[in-house]
């Protein structure tokens, strides 16, 4: 005969959310691949939901949905598989000071520094926690424009010599990759494809491509009509972006 306390102990573990799910799964729903598999579904779903919609989430902060970092896909469109919940806070006391800045305020440069500064942390808030934000994340989580959002981070990159991590950057995307000279330039000094891409917050995959591309288009740019070369070289970007970066780097090597 079962013990008063352990009666209630089973009593009250079969008031349980995961065994709940477990069971619709496998009489309700016409899962028939065994209650350990469906198990590990439930865990990894309320998991999600925990990330997504946490209970306790401090304030001026938003819980968002980035594109995986290590996305490995070679399409512009997205899978509900390829997001990751990340958080950002809104606004800190350092970008409120820029707004406040007398010097800034004169040249009406405040909201552009202020702007600036939080689309390049929010970025990096983003990366830090395995996503990556696209240029109309940053238009929704500002109610400015895509265009304007591209602006400050260009200006960002240019003042501090730092690539920002976009989906754009990072995913190899859109007119927005500027840095594959950098890739190559390091390259040409010796530098391993491994120390370029934690130097730059790239994927090593995008790194590995653009000194490959780089290395195709050199050799054949010698001996072919620029003409034939996307389709013998498979560049999935505008040929006469490489060629520039070809010109443009071995101009400066020789320097």
């Amino acid at each position: 005969m079962k013990a008063h306390r352990d009666t209630i102990k089973s009593r009250f573990e079969k008031r349980s959310l995961p065994d709940l799910l477990v069971r619709k799964f496998l009489t309700e729903y016409g899962y028939d691949h065994g209650p350990v598999v469906a198990r590990a579904i439930v865990d990894d779903i309320l998991e999600t939901i925990e990330r997504c919609c946490p209970e306790q989430i401090p304030p001026k902060t938003v819980v968002w949905l980035a594109v995986r970092r290590e996305w490995h896909g070679q399409r512009k469109g997205l899978d509900v598989t390829d997001l990751v919940p990340v958080r950002l806070c809104m606004v800190t006391e350092k970008e409120i000071e820029l707004l406040m800045d007398p010097a800034l305020r004169k040249k009406r440069q405040a909201y552009q520094a202020f702007n600036r500064a939080r689309y390049a942390r929010w970025c990096f808030e983003a990366y830090e926690q395995g996503g990556v934000l696209t240029h109309l994340d940053l238009s929704l989580l500002s109610g400015l424009s895509q265009q304007y959002a591209g602006c400050r981070l260009q200006e960002y990159e240019k003042e501090t010599g730092t690539v920002v991590p976009t989906r754009g950057t990072v995913h190899d995307l859109g007119p927005s990759v500027t840095h594959k000279a950098e890739v190559i330039r390091r390259w040409l000094r010796n530098e391993s494809p491994a120390r370029i891409a934690r130097a730059l917050e790239h994927s090593q995959a995008a790194v590995d491509r653009y000194i490959a591309d780089f290395q195709k288009v050199r050799l054949l740019v010698q001996k072919l009509p620029v003409a034939d070369l996307p389709a013998l070289v498979g560049l999935s970007l505008d040929t006469g972006e490489h060629l520039a970066i070809v010109e443009q780097v071995l101009e400066q090597a020789a320097c």
